[in-house]
């Protein structure tokens, strides 16, 4: 039986890929198209990314163009049905992207890359990470976690991009060979969701968002628990965070608070346990990442990339990674580790409390402002609308 289920999703990749979403594309290339079409695409989220938003709310703002929302169906348990929406989903975008003058993704959208872009069709890709941390796409290929070359060769990924906008000129030789690419379509223009951190009102405004969602939070700091998901593959993710809540309590808690936001690949609804309910906060729904960003005051993470936008406020930055020789085998990375972090790399809860303490009183911003210099100087407040007038 499972020699039979292999066989027939193999069969179905292969069909998908090279039969049924090209044919769609090619009956609808019969149309002209229409220059003012752009359609947003995304396979994981259902709703538009921060990066997309940014690009559709300025576009609003102009008159005559047409947008098309090819985004994650919602997903009912029902495994026929969810098949179904999927299927449907696809196959809606290959019309529209035979039709479309422009098409925004923020990450891997498989039906693009099978099939070639109309010659006034332009492929834009904001990528939804700043700078260059942990490998991906093509640079994976020798990697555990990344895709086999046979793989790639039968199904191509990241070959239809006609512009690849970045955080800095110092990532392009990272994104090139992570998308395969020539490094002429990729230009650091900055990246769209980082406009709001050079907004004085919005970063005013973060920290009582947050407390008014959570009022335990009272005048204590905050301190922002962001790691990165851990897995073989995106199907398999899960957090494997090894905090201690309680000693963390009983040397912070006076003066800090801990909110945890858990990668969204990772369901993590679960809740705090009663004794740490007034320490330790999961994020609420509807806090989006840069309104926690902005928010906190000191950032742990471990090879999650939003530390490279968290640079752009010069704050604290805790690296807790106490799995790094096993992720580095699994992942890699584009820079020595260890060299590359802007802040103290701790393995356990102890030098977490040791390390909070001393960015306490003794934290200098040196580091963290040449970080961001490095990997974020393309982002001013102006990303937005320097990407559009790019690809206008």
């Amino acid at each position: 039986m499972k020699k039979i289920r292999s066989c027939i999703r193999n069969f179905l990749r292969y069909f998908n890929y090279h039969i049924l979403w090209r044919f769609i594309f090619l009956i609808n290339c019969v149309f002209p198209v229409d220059k003012k079409m752009v359609v947003f695409a995304d396979s994981y989220s259902k709703t538009l990314t921060d990066n997309m938003q940014c690009i559709y709310d300025e576009l609003k703002k102009r008159e005559g163009y047409k947008f098309v929302f090819c985004l994650a169906p919602e997903i009912t348990g029902k495994k026929m049905r969810d098949m179904f929406n999927l299927y449907f989903s696809f196959m809606r975008f290959c019309k529209y992207y035979a039709r479309c003058g422009t098409l925004i993704l923020t990450d891997s959208y498989l039906p693009a890359f099978a099939c070639k872009p109309r010659r006034n069709t332009t492929v834009i890709q904001l990528w939804h990470a700043c700078g260059a941390f942990k490998k991906w796409g093509y640079s994976t290929v020798e990697n555990d976690w990344g895709a086999d070359k046979k793989a790639l060769r039968r199904y191509p990924l990241h070959n239809c991009y006609s512009k690849v906008c970045v955080s800095s000129e110092s990532v392009i030789p990272f994104y090139a060979q992570a998308f395969n690419c020539d490094e002429s379509i990729i230009k650091a223009v900055g990246v769209p969701r980082t406009d709001v951190y050079f907004d004085d009102d919005f970063k005013a405004k973060a920290r009582l968002e947050l407390t008014d969602k959570i009022p335990n939070i009272g005048d204590r700091k905050i301190i922002l628990y962001a790691p990165t998901f851990r897995g073989a593959n995106v199907k398999l993710a899960y957090t494997d965070a090894k905090m201690d809540y309680e000693l963390l309590k009983s040397s912070l808690s006076d003066e800090y608070v801990i909110i945890n936001k858990f990668h969204p690949f990772i369901d993590c609804g679960s809740s705090i346990d009663e004794e740490f309910d007034d320490f330790v906060f999961n994020s609420p729904k509807g806090i989006d990442i840069s309104t926690l960003l902005c928010a906190s005051d000191i950032v742990i993470s471990d090879y999650s990339s939003l530390i490279f936008e968290y640079s752009l406020l010069a704050r604290p930055m805790i690296f807790f990674a106490y799995d790094l020789e096993e992720y580095d085998k699994e992942r890699s990375f584009y820079y020595p580790y260890r060299d590359f972090v802007p802040g103290d790399i701790v393995a356990n809860t102890s030098e977490i409390i040791e390390s909070v303490l001393k960015t306490q009183n003794d934290f200098s911003p040196e580091k963290v402002n040449s970080f961001c210099k490095e990997f974020m100087n393309s982002c001013d407040g102006n990303s937005t609308k320097r990407i559009l007038e790019w690809i206008k």
